[in-house]
């Protein structure tokens, strides 16, 4: 624990009056204690102990919600039915000595995975259980209400067993799928579009699952269900056997037949189409080396359309030139005219005359001869450029116009070949294909042969190579997990909460204790009043009001709370009265403001509890009420409020007029505020103020004086520089740091001697303090004890 530095008087180097910007340095006086420990565990748990009304309402609240929507759930089943699937081996030759046997298929595992999973398969199993007609399929997952909910988590009930196959209202296994396959083949458009949503409830449930390194698959299905469970699941399996065995040995028979009809047709198409080639041959003279002839056409047809396109492109570059020369006014600009070399040389020599004009110009005038002879050599060489560029535009119009003759010439050549070309390719053509036809009738007979072949070694055997090895047997409860979730939510909630009360704590910059203080404020803690009990709240004004007779008032709570001398509230105002008659040096302060940062912080239950407790030592104390906004001691004390400060600083300077008496204490004397004036601060920083104060410092020990906030009014301002000291006081739990730090600089700027922080209303709910009420009642209780001992030995010494 730290030490506790509230009865140590303050130094006369000690230095309150630093401005609020200096609160936030870490450096501290000499003569003052740092309280500042290091985060232990008891620290996290009194955050939680202090909000466990939270956290346990938060626990309670979530997981009876989640208990509830667990159990309002219905339990769910799951049905199993094993399959195995071999893949058949086929027969490619078979003769008396051996057989030739076809490799496994690599794709044959997935496609009839994929076929389980086929929506047309699930709709056959749709209409052989009929359960597009049964509620229990689809409103099987339907939730219960919630009186059925919470009967069902007090019950034992089990739910009812569903009825057995073969019993009124049970569910039996399809025997006929050809029936089953023709009405699904029957299905109207509307009717099947109806179907999709039995369709994606039954897929929905349902999990294929294959066994690793076997030939098994798991046809596992969940439903509320059991026996419906358990249908569906073998259903599937039996539906899959028999559209297996239809795809195997539908229409063997008549494939045999119409693959022997196929071979006979295509030997008589062979022949007949080879007859139709040897004639077409000689009726259009095509020589045995047609091909080689084809090809010679082809290579002439290239040439030419290849010349073709080259003086196409040719001519396309020369008229884009020619268009760009014809549309440009600058002839300099055209690029042919730029890049021309006569161009650029006559060019170059114009700009060496140029050069010699200018070089003369600066000695000499234009006049000068040399500078005329320049000037007509350049007119004749531009004369030359104009020419040689001409001559360049006429030779691009030259290079055009030949450009267009040649291609024309090549076009017409190139029409000629292939018109050539065409007629000697249209009887190759037809030609090829008849070879073409030739060719696909001889492969049609080829794939015939090879497939009565394959026919013949598979025969028509029925497949057996999917079997049904263990049928689905009593469906088991696998959900919902219903104690694992709630025991989830109950965790996650707790957690929640106890992260919400350190959130809550993290975000309170209220002071609520000694510490907080210290580290916020920097200054001392006078005292810690607890908060009274609940009954006391309600007993001790009622008991004060009887006793008083004259005013029943429940304001009158700040005496009736140390009428109880053996109280930890009267305790704490004990020590109170012993801090601040130490806190100065020298001697006793004599006029004591007290005051608060805002309204409703207890100050003047304090300055009447102080004031009252400083008339218990035997020395004479005045209670004055300066809070002329809203005067509550007389209200306290029971008295009238007709006269007070208002009537002195407004003139009646009879001080015996105002001072009234408190009977159960003679030694203490009460000034009452007086009429509530509408200029209260202005009274206040008067002179007669001032010197009401002094003359009343000359008649008492000690002057109590009660004054509005501090932030709100200005009041306590003006009041704290005609006193020796001011007492803050701050309601734990519920007075913000900030707000305390700005009536605290408030004071200071106005050269203001605080001695202290009153710590008022504090929780003993509070691990930090909880030795109020734990130790003074086993202190007094044990004083009591002592006591009735002594009398009772009294008692008996008396009567021996």
């Amino acid at each position: 624990m730290s030490q506790d530095n509230r009865l140590l008087p303050l130094t006369p180097g000690t230095n309150l009056d630093r401005p609020l910007r200096e609160l936030t340095q870490p450096d501290r006086p000499n003569n003052t204690y740092s309280l500042s420990e290091p985060t232990h565990l008891r620290d996290y748990l009194s955050v939680v102990l202090k909000r466990k009304w939270l956290i346990l309402s938060l626990l309670v609240v979530v997981t009876s919600l989640v208990a509830i929507q667990m159990y309002r759930q219905p339990t769910i089943y799951r049905a199993e039915s094993v399959m195995q699937i071999e893949q058949k081996t086929k027969n490619l030759l078979k003769t008396k000595e051996f057989v030739i046997n076809a490799q496994n298929d690599p794709a044959y595992w997935g496609t009839q995975l994929a076929l389980l999973e086929n929506p047309r398969l699930h709709r056959k199993v749709i209409l052989a259980l009929d359960l597009q007609n049964n509620p229990a399929f689809v409103g099987g997952q339907a939730r219960p209400s919630l009186f059925a909910t919470v009967r069902r988590m007090f019950s034992r009930q089990k739910p009812a067993a569903a009825p057995a196959a073969g019993q009124e209202g049970g569910l039996a296994v399809v025997d006929d799928a050809p029936t089953t396959r023709t009405e699904a083949d029957k299905l109207t458009p509307e009717q099947a579009q109806r179907m999709l949503a039995y369709e994606d409830a039954l897929r929905a449930n349902l999990t294929i699952d294959p066994v690793e390194r076997t030939n098994l698959v798991k046809i596992v299905y969940e439903h509320t269900n059991p026996e419906l469970a358990m249908k569906i699941a073998d259903t599937l399996a039996l539906v899959f056997i028999q559209d297996n065995i239809e795809r195997e040995t539908s229409g063997s028979v008549k494939s045999a037949e119409q693959l022997a009809k196929n071979i006979t047709d295509l030997q008589a198409s062979y022949r007949q189409k080879q007859e139709e080639i040897i004639a077409f041959k000689r009726s259009h003279n095509l020589p045995l080396g047609a091909a080689d002839g084809q090809d010679l056409t082809k290579a002439i047809l290239g040439m030419s359309t290849t010349q073709m396109m080259q003086a196409e492109d040719k001519r396309k570059e020369l008229e884009a030139s020619y268009r760009v020369a014809q549309g440009t006014q600058d002839i300099y600009s055209i690029p042919e005219v730029m890049n021309n070399k006569s161009v650029q040389e006559w060019r170059d020599k114009l700009s060496v005359l140029e050069e010699q004009k200018q070089a003369l110009l600066v000695q000499y005038t234009k006049e000068w001869p040399a500078v005329k002879k320049i000037e007509k050599q350049q007119e004749q060489v531009q004369a030359a450029l104009d020419k040689q560029a001409r001559d360049v535009v006429s030779t691009i119009e030259g290079s055009y116009k030949a450009a267009v003759m040649r291609e024309n010439s090549l076009r017409q050549s190139n029409s000629t070949a292939r018109g050539q070309a065409n007629a000697q390719s249209q009887s190759e053509g037809q030609l090829d294909i008849k070879v073409q036809e030739l060719e696909t009738i001889k492969q049609l007979y080829n794939t015939a042969i090879q497939g009565k072949k394959e026919f013949d070694v598979t025969g028509t055997e029925v497949p057996n190579n999917i079997t049904i090895s263990t049928p689905a047997r009593r469906a088991e409860v696998i959900g919902p997990p219903r104690v694992r979730n709630i025991m989830i939510a109950l965790l996650l909630s707790l957690a929640a909460g106890i992260g919400l009360a350190f959130l809550l704590d993290y975000l309170d910059d209220t002071l609520k204790s000694i510490e907080d203080v210290d580290r916020h404020i920097h200054l001392p803690t006078l005292a810690l009043i607890p908060a009274p009990r609940a009954e006391r709240r309600f007993a001790l004004p009622a008991r004060h009001a009887a006793g008083a007779g004259a005013n029943p008032d429940p304001t009158a709570t700040a005496l009736a709370l140390i009428e109880e001398k053996r109280s930890p509230v009267a305790e704490a105002y004990r020590h109170l009265r012993t801090s601040l008659l130490l806190s100065s040096a020298g001697q006793p302060p004599k006029t004591v403001l007290v005051t608060s940062s805002q309204p409703s912080e207890g100050k003047t239950t304090t300055a009447v509890n102080t004031a009252v407790m400083l008339a218990q030592t035997g020395a004479e104390v005045l209670i004055l009420d300066c809070d002329l906004r809203r005067p509550r001691i007389h209200a306290h004390f029971g008295l009238p409020n007709t006269r007070g400060v208002t009537n002195y600083l407004s003139g009646d300077t009879n001080i015996g007029a105002i001072v009234q008496e408190y009977d159960k204490l003679p030694n203490l004397k009460i000034i009452t505020s007086g009429p509530v004036p509408p200029n209260s601060a202005e009274l206040l920083g008067s002179e007669e103020m001032r010197r009401l104060i002094t003359l009343l410092s000359d008649n008492f020990t000690h002057i109590i004086i009660d004054s509005p906030p501090a932030i709100s009014f200005t009041d306590a301002s003006i009041l704290s520089t005609m006193v020796d000291g001011v007492m803050l006081v701050v309601h734990g739990g519920r007075s913000s740091r900030a707000v305390v730090r700005r009536a605290k600089q408030q004071l200071l700027d106005v050269g203001a001697h605080i001695y202290g922080i009153v710590l008022n209303n504090v929780k003993l709910e509070s691990s930090d303090y909880y030795y109020y009420s734990g130790y003074y009642s086993s202190y007094y209780a044990n004083e009591d004890e002592d006591q009735t001992a002594a009398d009772d030995y009294a008692e008996t010494a008396k009567s021996k």
